[in-house]
């Protein structure tokens, strides 16, 4: 498969998912966290349909955080295939998040490095891969 052929992620999977999601739009592109979170462990989870290429030199996605909830606790990142979906992204090996409500990089470890900013509710958060 050449490099322009390989499929990357168009979607999210609504099907491998935890937590109190609720699908918003048909397109599968959006989704709303419905429950309370009562503790830092009550976590929803969505991953995109397919893995992120690895053929590509690069890798990018941007999320839009329509609503950043009462506690605002929102996480982007790269998670495996046997990834714990009841985590936040990075608090497990071989995965990494970054976390709203901080700005820190969390990379398999409980101990997160400064990255950038926090973001809310308004902001564009994106995440990539260089491969190089």
């Amino acid at each position: 498969m050449e490099e322009d052929d390989e499929e990357a992620p168009e979607e999210l999977n609504t099907i491998n998912s935890s937590g109190g999601f609720l699908v918003v739009t048909p397109d599968k592109l959006s989704v709303r966290y419905t429950n309370v979170s009562l503790h830092g462990h009550d976590v929803g989870v969505v991953q995109a349909n397919k893995p992120t290429p690895v053929k590509r030199l690069l890798y990018y996605f941007e999320i839009y955080v329509k609503d950043a909830g009462a506690k605002g606790q929102i996480a982007i990142g790269f998670t495996n295939e046997g990834f714990k979906m009841r985590r936040q992204p990075g608090w497990e090996i071989n995965n990494c998040g970054y976390h709203e409500d901080d700005g820190l990089l969390y990379q398999g470890q409980g101990k997160g490095d400064a990255l950038g900013p926090t973001y809310t509710t308004g902001d564009t958060v994106g995440g990539g891969i260089n491969y190089v």
